[in-house]
C-alpha cells in the first residue's frame, strides 16, 4: 500500500511522517530526494542554475535554498518552472525505491512524504491520501520558529500553496494538527493500525 502524506508548511507533516517511519512504515520524502538532487553535483543543478541564474548556488556548489526560496514563493512563474525541474525527477526516484521496496515485502507500507503531493497531481500514485491541517496562525508561527525567517516571509510561503480546503477534496483522511501533540500521534497510530489491519 501507497500512503501519500501531505501538508502544508508548518502543519506537523513531518512529525507525522516520523511517527508513521517508527512505526513500521517505509517513507519516502520528497524533499530528501530533492535536497540530494540539488545537491553539489546534483542532477538538478544544471537546469536550475540555467533557469534562475549561475549564482543560485553557494559557496559551498549547493542550492542556495533559502535565496531560490525566496524567488520562487514571490513568483508564481519561477515556481513553476522550478518544479517542472524538480517534480519529475523526484517522483522517478519515489517510484524506483518503491518498487524496490515492494519486490522485497510486498506487503509493505509506503508512505510518499510529498509537501506538493496534490498540488503536483501525485495522488494518482496513491492508495490513499492523508492530509495534516492546521490553522493558518500557528503554522505561520511554526516556520518562523524552525526556519528563522519573518512573519511576512511565513505568511508569503503558506498563501503561496493550496489552502487546506482545497486539499481536503482530495483526502482520505484528514489528522488535525492544532497543537495537542499526544492527540494527534494517537491519530496517526489509530491509522496506521488501520491500514495495516490492526497488526502494528
Amino acid at each position: 500500500m501507497i500512503i501519500g502524506l501531505t501538508g502544508s508548511i508548518g502543519s506537523g507533516k513531518s512529525t507525522a511522517s516520523r511517527r508513521l517511519a517508527g512505526l513500521g512504515a517505509h517513507v519516502l520524502d520528497a524533499d530528501a530526494f530533492s535536497r540530494d538532487l540539488t545537491a553539489p553535483g546534483g542532477d538538478a543543478l544544471p537546469e536550475i542554475a540555467a533557469a534562475f541564474g549561475q549564482d543560485i548556488a553557494d559557496e559551498t556548489g549547493a542550492l542556495d535554498r533559502r535565496r531560490l526560496a525566496q524567488i520562487v514563493f514571490a513568483d508564481a512563474q519561477a515556481r513553476l518552472r522550478l518544479n517542472a525541474i524538480l517534480h519529475p525527477m523526484v517522483r522517478a526516484r519515489m517510484e524506483r525505491r518503491t518498487a524496490e521496496i515492494f519486490a522485497a515485502d510486498p506487503q509493505a507500507v509506503v508512505v510518499w512524504d510529498v509537501p506538493l503531493l496534490i498540488e503536483a497531481g501525485w495522488q494518482d500514485a496513491c492508495d490513499e491520501v492523508w492530509l495534516v491541517s492546521a490553522p493558518a496562525d500557528l503554522r505561520a508561527a511554526r516556520v518562523v520558529a524552525r526556519d528563522g525567517c519573518t512573519v511576512q516571509e511565513a505568511l508569503a510561503r503558506i498563501r503561496a500553496q493550496m489552502s487546506d480546503e482545497e486539499k481536503a477534496r482530495f483526502a482520505d483522511e484528514i489528522i488535525a494538527n492544532g497543537g495537542d501533540i499526544a492527540g494527534f500521534l494517537a491519530r496517526v497510530d489509530a491509522l496506521y493500525r488501520r491500514v495495516c489491519g490492526g497488526k502494528t
